[in-house]
């Protein structure tokens, strides 16, 4: 082999892996381009969705304010009236009257959260609701914790209260990510025209490629770099074992 033709498939080989560089890029802005787009695409039913769900839970907030108002004075009278028992049993002056004034206080606190109850079931099924959203958005959005175990209206409302501020918060983040996957598609849509596209950049490597052969058996006077150019190309080589 002259070494002007050697010359020539080492440049060819070098431009091959260049060439396939560029296409890797060229494929990698074209799938970062499709994943942004369905997230812009995404991004207004999934805000809508946001929105009704606190707007539900806030429904709920407004309605556990309200019976927190409402069982304010049972609750109060309920816990005068144990003091009242303590007070009597500890004087030695009970008489069991205290004991049952109490105890009727404690069904009225008890009946009231009946109604409570209902509405922490109901705060319940809106925060599932509200994590199914959040899990199927096609970005990372805060998960909502679960409701807890607690049958007062003043903690139901602060649960209730800071679903609403989380989902108020995954709705800012859901616009964010809407206005970056934007900003995105532009910048790797120049990118990639800067680039000539995939297309071109799969037929400079099929072009190129057609120009090396599979195996390439070097001469003695081939230069050091010149197998591992070739082989960096997908050239196999083998070294001339003639004298």
């Amino acid at each position: 082999m002259k070494p002007k033709e050697l010359e020539r498939l080492l440049e060819t080989a070098d431009e091959l892996v260049e060439a396939r560089a560029t296409l890797a890029r060229a494929e990698a802005l074209e799938a970062e381009i499709d994943h942004d787009q369905r997230v812009l695409e995404r991004v207004p039913e999934l805000t809508a969705s946001l929105e009704r769900c606190r707007a539900a839970i806030e429904r709920l907030a407004r309605e556990l304010e309200r019976q927190w108002v409402d069982q304010g004075p049972l609750v109060s009278a309920w816990q005068r009236a144990v003091e009242l028992d303590q007070l009597a049993v500890a004087t030695g002056a009970a008489d069991g009257l205290e004991r049952e004034e109490a105890e009727r206080a404690r069904q009225q606190v008890e009946t009231a959260r009946l109604q409570t109850r209902d509405v922490l079931a109901e705060l319940s099924e809106r925060r599932c609701g509200l994590a199914d959203v959040v899990l199927a958005a096609p970005f990372e959005l805060p998960t909502p914790p679960p409701v807890r175990d607690d049958g007062r209206p003043e903690a139901g409302r602060r649960d209730a209260l800071g679903l609403i501020e989380l989902a108020a918060d995954a709705i800012d983040l859901s616009g964010e990510e809407g206005r970056r996957a934007q900003t995105a598609i532009a910048d790797a849509r120049a990118e990639l025209a800067g680039l000539g596209g995939r297309e071109a950049a799969a037929d400079r490597v099929a072009s190129l490629q057609a120009q090396l052969p599979a195996e390439l058996e070097l001469p003695s006077s081939a230069p050091p770099s010149a197998a591992a150019r070739l082989q960096r190309a997908g050239v196999r080589t083998v070294a001339d074992t003639r004298a």
